[in-house]
């Protein structure tokens, strides 16, 4: 029986870091079904009865030392954990975890993580040292594996994988269905799904969301769903786009990602800031346009070889209005490309738990 120790952005309500917490525990449990997983976690109560698992606080330090003393393996990630474009404390957090469970002789292993940006020298130095103390590394797309070589680690232990929430299956209980007729949704209805997050220049993107929306709906006759993967946070932005909107819309939430994955996947297309809003779309082969505040966004629409990816910064509205033409005009061809360029992506994403029987073993 292991002891696992699981460090990564959990307990915030994010849909995203949820799915891939699921994920993870679904690949333990496959490893070891008796596997004693605990999670450091910003909600401790809302952790263990949602994965009937163990949890403690991530930053009370006594109890992340007693967790990192009892436990046989660190996993960390996955998520970008390591960057520094909106913090350094959370890089510090992150790394320092690893280094205190290498110092305690405990195995570690870099979980599916994106890598990046890292601007400041001594952000670049700690994250090289965190990668170099562990035991296995996956990362989630090419552009962390060449940040990883930037940074001059020259480790035979790092292998490309992607994001794990590409194994996941969606919710198939016809919750669903209830959950959408409940939002005025009925059977046949054709909808689009819309994501959003708060994020610099909101008083540009609120607007042009606003107005793509009403878009959709007066032009193309859809139905508008908004998902706020992170609660509260997205559906205040989203109460705000609603106020500006000449139609109607809808907010679906506190419903689990599986559940999220559902109503994507019979959805016309997504169009969408939150980057697991589009990974959970390519996992359905559901059509997609981002945008990207990101370059995690980007990489992934690099990945899955989209090209409907918008930029917060550079695209106008009428770029967006423009790029939702090609897609609604093209939504069988781009779901037929889709499902074909994310079917090596899901044996990717498997690699993870491949990588993780090896952590086990060591």
């Amino acid at each position: 029986m292991s002891n696992i120790l699981l460090s990564g952005y959990y307990g915030y309500n994010n849909a995203g870091d949820e799915a891939i917490l699921k994920s993870i525990i679904n690949n333990i449990k496959q490893i070891d079904k008796d596997a004693v997983i605990t999670v450091l976690s910003d909600n401790v109560e809302f952790t263990k009865k949602k994965y009937s698992i163990n949890a403690t606080k991530r930053f009370n330090p006594f109890s992340i030392l007693a967790s990192l003393l009892s436990c046989d393996i660190l996993i960390s990630g996955g998520g970008t954990l390591f960057q520094d474009k909106t913090s350094t404390r959370s890089l510090v957090y992150y790394t320092s975890i690893i280094n205190f469970a290498k110092f305690f002789g405990k195995k570690v292993m870099i979980y599916a993580n994106g890598i990046g940006p890292l601007n400041k020298p001594k952000n670049r130095k700690r994250v090289k040292k965190a990668i170099e103390n562990a035991d296995l590394i996956t990362l989630r797309d090419q552009e962390a594996l060449d940040t990883v070589k930037s940074l001059g680690v020259d480790r035979k232990n790092i292998y490309l994988t992607t994001d794990p929430v590409f194994c996941l299956q969606e919710d198939e209980s016809g919750s669903v269905n209830e959950i959408l007729e409940k939002s005025g949704i009925s059977i046949g209805d054709r909808f689009v799904v819309l994501s959003v997050r708060n994020w610099e220049n909101k008083g540009k993107f609120i607007d042009i969301f606003a107005k793509t929306a009403d878009y959709i709906n007066t032009k193309y006759k859809q139905k508008v769903i908004f998902l706020p993967l992170q609660f509260p946070h997205d559906v205040s932005v989203i109460k705000e786009i609603q106020s500006k909107m000449q139609s109607k819309s809808v907010i679906i939430q506190d419903i689990s990602p599986m559940q999220m994955m559902s109503i994507i996947k019979k959805a016309d297309y997504v169009f969408a800031m939150r980057l697991h809003a589009l990974i959970f779309a390519a996992n359905m082969g559901t059509p997609m346009i981002s945008y990207s505040y990101d370059s995690k966004v980007d990489n992934l629409m690099n990945q899955i070889k989209m090209p409907y990816n918008c930029s917060l910064e550079k695209s106008t509205l009428q770029d967006i209005l423009d790029t939702i033409d090609k897609v609604e005009n093209n939504l069988s061809g781009i779901k037929e490309d889709l499902i074909e360029n994310t079917r090596l992506i899901k044996q990717k994403s498997q690699e993870n738990l491949d990588f993780m029987r090896q952590i086990f073993s060591l």
